[in-house]
């Protein structure tokens, strides 16, 4: 399909703020029943239809013990000593309760354990087909959204669907990372970096906002800015995921494994660092696991 028929197509189509540069329009929702009384918000891109997640409900931000660390002093030679710290970095989710009502979800990632991202991705072969067929394909996994959501037991969902000549991609995605820190006051800065050039990382603050929030492949948010109760970070793909499979449908999902990792440096110097592995299996469905934590005096 050329770009300008597709554009025709979804003329009334308007974009996701989180889309960054491509954005062409300003945002419009419409709500999209789901089953049992469950609602997504739904905004299209040109060549992306994007559902913006809305969470509802506040994040629960469990306590965790206290360390004591001592402070070092040390030299321009001297290496900084390591000490392992308790596990601050969560995995939140809008999930259903058996009462179908919307619950937060908090799962604080452990060292080396594995634990379900609920990002998926999926792609069709369009090549050959014609405008009507691929409008179609579109159609059908827009769609996809509502069925996680059925399966996943998810009341809300994040989802964008993008268009090519060859293909047709669908990413949808449900949770989000947190941090469980005590001793807020104290921070600094947080900072989140990915590894990989077919993702990028998405700041989100959780709250109706105007402006394309901060993404890429190194964010900083000042600690007076961050609110550790509602502030969350994001896995989005880029534009070179899409570009890879365009070029090559049969791309293995494993060569968009990520690792993300989180720093929060307080006011004295100090760091909290924490490691995430983003690993997709053969399915295209994504899993967190935790490969380290340190604390740098």
């Amino acid at each position: 399909m050329k770009k300008d028929d597709f554009k025709k197509s979804i003329d009334n189509i308007n974009p996701d703020a989180y889309m960054g540069n491509r954005l062409k329009a300003k945002i419009t929702t419409n709500t999209v029943p789901v089953k049992r009384n469950r609602q997504v918000t739904l905004s299209i891109v040109s060549f992306c239809l994007a559902f913006a997640i809305i969470f509802g409900v506040g994040f629960l931000v469990p306590q965790r013990n206290e360390a004591t660390t001592k402070q070092q002093s040390t030299t321009e030679n001297t290496v900084p000593q390591n000490k392992r710290i308790n596990a601050f970095i969560m995995v939140a989710s809008a999930a259903n309760t058996e009462s179908t009502e919307a619950a937060t979800v908090n799962k604080t990632l452990e060292l080396n354990e594995e634990y379900p991202y609920e990002v998926y991705l999926e792609v069709k072969d369009v090549k050959g087909l014609s405008d009507a067929e691929i409008s179609e394909t579109v159609k059908e996994m827009s769609d996809v959204l509502n069925r996680y959501c059925v399966e996943k037991n998810f009341h809300t969902g994040r989802a964008m669907v993008c268009s090519s000549e060859n293909v047709v991609l669908t990413q949808c995605a449900f949770n989000e990372f947190k941090l469980d820190l005590k001793d807020t006051k104290d921070v600094k800065s947080v900072n989140v970096k990915n590894t990989s050039k077919y993702s990028q990382m998405v700041y989100n603050i959780n709250k109706p906002a105007f402006d394309v929030p901060k993404y890429g492949n190194d964010i900083t948010i000042t600690g007076e800015d961050f609110d550790f109760e509602e502030s969350s970070f994001y896995w989005d793909h880029t534009e070179e995921l899409e570009k890879a499979f365009d070029e090559n449908i049969n791309t293995p999902f494993s060569t968009f494994n990520d690792t993300i990792t989180f720093t929060v440096e307080y006011n004295d110097g100090s760091k909290a660092i924490g490691v995430v592995d983003l690993v997709f299996d053969d399915s295209g469905n994504a899993t967190a696991v935790c490969k380290n934590y340190d604390y740098v005096a």
